[in-house]
């Protein structure tokens, strides 16, 4: 088959069977949960943020979401009113790229984020799915909870040598903010939970 003869339909089928060719070959990663400590530790800034807007563009040959965020409230470190946060993967027209995750934000909602400062002058996601805590609204009343993105994600308990999700989830934000005081009060013991 000559490629300057097929249709766009028949070379996006040959370019998708490549990828799906490549993915095929590629290996799995297993990482461990990090602790809410290991986190805050890990983190520059944490800070509770409202996204105003997302855009996505091409890098070095890959596509990057930046995020635009207000900062409503900081938690630790002293962040500028406005962050600007860096992540891999997005739609630039036509072609979209996601990496297993990456968290992805829509104006209007809230989360709390633990970022980490980079060379480009922008933020980073620790942990990514790990260092994002959505915040919702209970509905009928002025209470909210947190869940964290990952916790419904199985990882690995070398412990059990088992898959298992844990995680924050559906906390109130008070109790948030109660263990993350306390997570960010403790002695760095190296400690992995």
């Amino acid at each position: 088959m000559n490629l300057k003869t097929c249709s766009s339909a028949q070379k996006a089928v040959i370019l998708l069977l490549a990828l799906l060719s490549s993915v095929a070959h590629a290996g799995a990663t297993t990482l461990a949960r990090m602790s809410l400590q290991q986190l805050a530790r890990a983190a520059d800034t944490v800070a509770r943020v409202r996204c105003v807007a997302t855009s996505a563009a091409w890098d070095g040959g890959n596509i990057w979401t930046v995020t635009d965020f207000d900062v409503v409230e900081a938690i630790k470190g002293t962040p500028p009113q406005r962050v600007l946060v860096r992540l891999p993967g997005g739609r630039v027209g036509h072609i979209s790229t996601r990496v297993e995750a990456v968290p992805e934000f829509h104006p209007g909602e809230q989360a709390v984020l633990f970022l980490e400062a980079t060379r480009a002058g922008d933020y980073a996601v620790v942990a990514w799915a790990e260092g994002t805590f959505r915040i919702r609204g209970i509905p009928h009343t002025d209470g909210e909870l947190v869940t964290q993105d990952s916790s419904a994600a199985a990882v690995f308990d070398p412990a059990t040598r088992q898959f298992r999700a844990e995680g924050i989830r559906a906390v109130p934000l008070n109790e948030f903010r109660r263990r993350l005081a306390a997570a960010l009060a403790r002695p760095n013991t190296g400690e992995s939970r």
